[in-house]
């Protein structure tokens, strides 16, 4: 069984939908790991068949919770204003059938600019060398490693790069090339070129171990 888990917060219900693929019985379970969810979003997921899990804290911490909920053999950890390929749980197996632990897919934005076709484009080439991929690409791995590697920490940023770098020093990682489309509002929010720079600030206060309270700061556009 591969288990979806969806970490939201202040979606809204209409979202659910998109995710109405993951329940399979005995198949696959689709999780959400809310924090201060609106009711109304959390009876859409339900009534697709997904668990809403409401738990406080920050993202690291609710999708922790939900992952010692999960069912499944394979955890898929995977943003809301996402979509994975439509294959995406053969393609997993598959990754795992030919002796991968851990992976992403590769990134690609909806209604991409030219700007945010070469944004992507960095992305994918970071992911592939220096196997970091990031939480928008969609993240999987098989629970043993999961448990193993001390799984999501409770952290408010940055928690995606955080749990890839020990999996991918615990076992083999792989990247795949079909693509997770995501959404680009935040780059649009404030302009793609200033987004960039803050997230290469925050990127590199995390690698000189500024507090994770100060890197959400940064991420946010405060100082």
């Amino acid at each position: 069984m591969i288990s979806v888990i969806v970490p939201i917060k202040g979606e809204a219900p209409s979202i659910a939908d998109r995710f109405r693929r993951f329940v399979r019985p005995e198949e696959c379970e689709l999780l959400i790991a809310g924090g201060a969810c609106d009711p109304e979003a959390a009876r859409a997921f339900e009534a697709i068949g997904g668990r809403v899990l409401q738990s406080e804290g920050t993202r690291g911490a609710r999708l922790a919770h939900a992952a010692r909920q999960a069912r499944g053999e394979i955890l898929f950890f995977l943003h809301a204003d996402s979509r994975p390929p439509a294959n995406a749980l053969e393609l997993i197996r598959e990754a795992f059938a030919g002796g991968a632990s851990a992976g992403a897919f590769s990134l690609a934005y909806e209604d991409a600019t030219p700007g945010l076709v070469w944004i992507a484009w960095w992305a994918n080439l970071r992911s592939r060398v220096f196997k970091l991929p990031f939480g928008d690409q969609g993240l999987f791995c098989r629970r043993d490693l999961y448990e193993r590697s001390g799984g999501f920490r409770d952290l408010p940023i940055c928690d995606d790069l955080d749990i890839v770098r020990r999996w991918k020093r615990l076992d083999r990682l792989v990247v795949l090339r079909e693509r997770t489309v995501t959404s680009a509002r935040r780059y649009r929010a404030g302009g793609a070129l200033s987004r960039v720079l803050r997230n290469w600030r925050v990127l590199a206060g995390y690698y000189a171990g500024v507090p994770p309270e100060k890197l959400e700061r940064w991420y946010r556009g405060g100082s």
